[in-house]
């Protein structure tokens, strides 16, 4: 090839594909188990917590909840979760 040609190659793919392979999995095996999980965030102080304790509280007796908290700040939302009596788990790292 001569000085200033070139080939050039176009390659798509998504990079999160094995993420997106797993999720499905996941989504897969929740649905067949009749589980619902949400996944929230949002800024601080938009009232992500408060959110949440309100929907424990209406809920809690319909359901099984479960909460995984993951603020990497602090655990004052894991703690005002956890008063709520719902089943926790701390995946925050401090």
């Amino acid at each position: 090839m001569a000085m200033g040609q070139y080939k050039v190659y176009e390659i798509k793919q998504n990079i999160f594909k094995a993420n997106d392979d797993a999720a499905d999995v996941l989504r897969a095996e929740m649905k067949q188990n009749k589980c619902f999980m949400l996944n929230l965030m949002s800024s601080p102080g938009s009232g992500k917590t408060t959110t949440l304790t309100r929907t424990i509280e209406r809920l809690c007796g319909e359901m099984d909840i479960g909460i995984m908290e993951a603020d990497i700040d602090s655990d004052v939302d894991a703690e005002r979760i956890s008063n709520t009596g719902v089943k926790k788990i701390n995946g925050g790292v401090k």
